[in-house]
């Protein structure tokens, strides 16, 4: 193993979309999550009782990968990155992962890391959607983001974290105005040429797999598990089919993004690449640029 090319994710910025399109294109290329999923190695990197050693880390992680044919590994897994929002702070697991690359340096092991992001006040409202189908959820956006929203929640944050592997930032907002260039990007940093903006596009174009319907926080709460668990999943369906979410109003959501519009805008300016850094600058109405749509009286 010379080199690895990982995109580590975040959640709710399309990466599942990315994968199907990356792995479509040339699977022979990229490593497949699922064959190491159950591997020595996913059971130590993610066993929070534990605290194994870099070493070990990378050398599971090679014994997990390992293609005979192979020399630079591509691949695509959130799982590395950890759940946001955890006990703990922002992306508390993340440390496992920079501990990981750590090692794989000192085996003589080229790493590089892709992070794509999206501004922080969709990531939270996106998150909450996918909070409501879990056992903890929220009755409410609010409640949620009381919880959710600290000092840690910061994009910046977690480019310090990673300042040493090798990190690539994009944002995942970018497929709706320069998805040609944001096509660039990636194939940039997988070293092969395979997405065009029109792949980008038609991501965009699919149904939003996010469960989002106005009626998911009242299902929420539901005491009877098997009930709640049939009608979110009816809900989710019926999502897939092209509804949009409706958890908070224009004006609130106008609050919520003005309190993380500066830090946005500073980290955009200082990690993003040349045609994306003025990217949270826009004017644009947030229902003209995302999928949301926001309710008229605060859920």
């Amino acid at each position: 193993m010379k080199k690895v090319l990982i995109h580590i994710g975040a959640h709710t910025t399309g990466s599942t979309a990315l994968q199907q399109q990356l792995y479509a294109k040339d699977p022979e290329r990229f490593v497949d999550p699922a064959h190491f999923e159950n591997s020595r190695f996913m059971k130590l990197y993610e066993d929070r009782l534990v605290k194994p050693k870099a070493s070990q880390l990378a050398e599971l992680f090679q014994e997990a990968v390992y293609r005979p044919d192979m020399e630079t590994y591509r691949l695509s897994c959130e799982r590395l990155m950890g759940r946001p929002f955890q006990k703990g702070g922002f992306y508390p697991h993340l440390k496992r992962y920079v501990q990981l690359v750590e090692g794989l340096q000192r085996a003589d092991v080229s790493v590089r890391t892709l992070v794509v992001l999206r501004d922080r006040t969709d990531f939270l409202i996106s998150c909450f959607l996918q909070s409501q189908t879990g056992y903890a959820s929220r009755n409410n956006f609010h409640e949620f983001a009381n919880l959710a929203v600290t000092d840690a929640f910061s994009w910046q944050a977690i480019a310090d974290q990673l300042d040493n592997a090798g990190t690539t930032f994009l944002p995942w907002e970018a497929v709706e105005t320069k998805a040609s260039e944001l096509a660039g990007q990636f194939n940039k940093f997988f070293e092969l040429k395979l997405l065009g903006g029109e792949d980008l596009t038609e991501c965009t174009e699919q149904p939003h797999p996010d469960p989002g319907l106005s009626v998911i926080q009242h299902l929420a709460k539901i005491e009877d598990e098997g009930l709640r668990a049939h009608l979110m999943k009816c809900a989710a369906e019926y999502c897939r089919q092209g509804d949009r979410a409706a958890v908070i109003s224009e004006d609130l959501e106008g609050i919520y993004r003005r309190h993380f519009l500066e830090g946005d805008i500073a980290f955009a300016k200082a990690n993003y690449p040349s045609p994306f850094r003025k990217i949270y600058s826009q004017t644009k109405s947030v229902a003209e640029q995302f999928w949301f749509a926001f309710a008229t009286d605060d859920a």
